[in-house]
């Protein structure tokens, strides 16, 4: 099959969270973006200007990572788009090797970097280097290049279930949506993917993350699972014929569940199924 993933990917990892990770106990998650970024040597930037309260996210990830033994994060201090441009971006990312966005609401995310020297200085360095770059719930729904906004979870999939944007794009042709399983969001990642079966819709559930490198290869890591809806094979998709409230029929799209430890190719959308001694054994 054509491969349909876009390659540009960034030099090292993405981290892409599906929100309400854990801060204050075991932390595996954020231990994970830290062993990623170079344990004891990593350098890590918090940008929290997706939240609402941008100062206090800081300090709940400054707190966070301090205690997971990185001395002094440092932090994008912006309440306005007006500070990210007074905001010396070369000072800011020099020597770091990761990137942790937070959450809150994905469109004040791009609405304040996008089109800035810091977005812009962000995106050379994903490229150029092994940064690690990470998100959470706004900041996980704000890497894909085209991502979702606003939507309801809806019993079935509808036109207006879902509304999208364009993002930061350090992801090319995969929507992420967040708080997944929690919050009922099925429906809205099918309808997103109907819009446009060449990207690839992946939602993750809280506390749980997936990682994806240059190689192609989604790991998925954390308490719950990732939901991959694949439209590359759909036959049948009416969604542009009936109106914004009425439910649609779409035919032929592929779905995957995968837990803590699976793999998913997204180069070419197939899983990667574990070694048979992984496996359940038959029953006769």
């Amino acid at each position: 099959m054509t491969e349909l993933i876009h390659r540009e990917i960034v030099g090292g990892h993405l981290l892409v969270i599906g929100g309400a990770e854990d801060k204050y106990n075991e932390r595996r998650i954020l231990k994970k973006f830290l062993s990623l970024a170079g344990g004891e040597n990593a350098q890590v930037l918090i940008v929290p200007v997706a939240s609402d309260y941008p100062e206090f996210a800081a300090d709940v990830y400054t707190q966070a990572f301090r205690k997971l033994g990185v001395a002094n994060p440092r932090v994008l201090r912006a309440a306005a788009r007006q500070d990210v441009f007074e905001a010396d971006a070369d000072e800011l990312l020099d020597g770091i090797t990761g990137i942790f966005m937070t959450g809150g609401d994905q469109m004040r995310l791009t609405s304040t970097l996008g089109g800035t020297n810091f977005s812009q200085r962000m995106r050379e360095i994903a490229r150029e280097t092994e940064v690690v770059i990470a998100g959470t719930s706004a900041g996980a729904a704000g890497m894909s290049s085209s991502m979702i906004v606003r939507g309801d979870a809806s019993p079935f999939p509808r036109k207006s279930a879902v509304r999208l944007s364009p993002g930061l794009g350090f992801l090319k042709n995969i929507i992420i949506d967040q708080h997944f399983t929690e919050r009922g969001r099925l429906s809205r990642l099918i309808t997103a993917v109907a819009y446009n079966p060449y990207n690839l819709g992946v939602g993750i559930d809280e506390n749980t993350a997936i990682i994806l490198n240059n190689a192609g290869e989604l790991e998925v890591f954390g308490e719950g699972t990732a939901t991959i809806v694949d439209g590359s094979d759909i036959t049948y998709n009416e969604i542009a014929e009936v109106g914004d409230a009425e439910p649609f029929s779409v035919c032929g799209a592929k779905i995957h569940i995968l837990g803590d430890g699976l793999t998913y190719d997204y180069f070419s959308r197939k899983p990667i199924h574990p070694p048979k001694e992984f496996l359940l054994p038959d029953i006769e």
